[in-house]
């Protein structure tokens, strides 16, 4: 398992390697969109400056969100096997993606976890000697008279 999480740095740059190009794929196909709408509909000035605002607006939220791929418009059956495997390889990416981070995930608390045992260890043994000395405090406090009182109950 140790083979499998090398180190967090080049798990993130892989990470924002990947978003970015799935941001290129996503906003490449808004524009195709976009051009599309502009040649058959002619927007007024009103019109373009709304796009412009939700495209700002898709930037903002883009940036902290993963973006959702586009839906296939098109069966299966009718998918060429390039597409087929580029859709298949875009999974199998997400997939060992989200694999590695719940395995850095559980491996980051795994360590916490043993911090956190040792801590609560370490009060629970401070603990026990608080209370013999305590004891032992007690028992030089108490009269001696009152100390066989409570030995013979």
């Amino acid at each position: 398992m140790a083979e499998q999480i090398t180190h967090k740095r080049p798990l993130k740059i892989r990470l924002d390697k990947d978003k970015r190009k799935l941001l290129q794929e996503y906003y490449h196909l808004n524009e195709a969109q976009a051009q599309s709408q502009n040649k058959h509909n002619l927007p007024s000035q009103d019109q373009s400056s709304e796009i412009e605002s939700t495209n700002d607006n898709e930037n903002d939220t883009t940036a902290t969100t993963t973006p959702t791929p586009a839906p296939v418009d098109k069966p299966i059956s009718d998918s060429t096997l390039a597409e087929l495997v580029h859709i298949h390889n875009t999974l199998l990416t997400k997939e060992t993606e989200t694999n590695n981070t719940i395995k850095n995930t559980i491996y980051e608390n795994y360590y916490d976890l043993i911090k956190v045992n040792k801590l609560l260890s370490s009060v629970a043994e401070e603990s026990t000697v608080n209370i013999e000395q305590l004891r032992a405090t007690l028992e030089l406090l108490t009269p001696p008279q009152s100390r066989k009182d409570k030995e013979s109950t």
